[in-house]
């Protein structure tokens, strides 16, 4: 992990009503995260895989989706899947998007703007600009029977039928 991914995750912590910033592989792993976050590392592994599974879900029904957004009552939950970033890890350079933990009052068009720019940036550092997969992992692998439970696999095989 980069220290320019360390950085990109502060600036974006410095955005008014951000509670947590992460950087989640395609498998729905936690590589990197920022902020007060007050789940359990479980519960954030389940976070991981449910939004990758959601997003998953998404492209196939409107085939690219840049952002998901859900309200709830103590926040928001934004996460941005086509930013194009990579990360390097141990397993080598992987994937990654981006979910915001913030407050509901959270600016949605400011927090865009914010996350285009500062990804911008971080795409161009020289520690980044580099990095190329050399195996992709797809969103889509999680959508299995043993990932889901059985309402929503019965939904995934209606989209599909549909």
């Amino acid at each position: 992990m980069s220290k320019a991914h360390e950085v990109f995750l502060q600036e974006l912590m410095r955005m008014p009503g951000i509670k947590s910033a992460l950087l989640v592989n395609n498998r729905g792993e936690v590589l990197l995260s920022a902020g007060q976050f007050a789940l359990n590392s479980q519960a954030t592994v389940q976070m991981g895989v449910l939004l990758a599974q959601l997003s998953a879900v998404a492209e196939i029904e409107y085939n690219k989706v840049e952002e998901i957004s859900m309200v709830f009552a103590d926040g928001r939950i934004t996460t941005f899947t086509n930013l194009d970033l990579m990360i390097e890890t141990t397993y080598g350079t992987q994937e990654v998007f981006l979910i915001l933990v913030s407050a509901p009052t959270a600016n949605l068009p400011t927090m865009r703007m914010t996350v285009k720019v500062a990804a911008d940036k971080l795409k161009k550092d020289r520690a980044v600009a580099g990095l190329r997969v050399s195996v992709s992992v797809l969103r889509r692998n999680l959508l299995t029977r043993d990932r889901l439970d059985a309402t929503s696999w019965e939904l995934l095989e209606a989209m599909n039928r549909a």
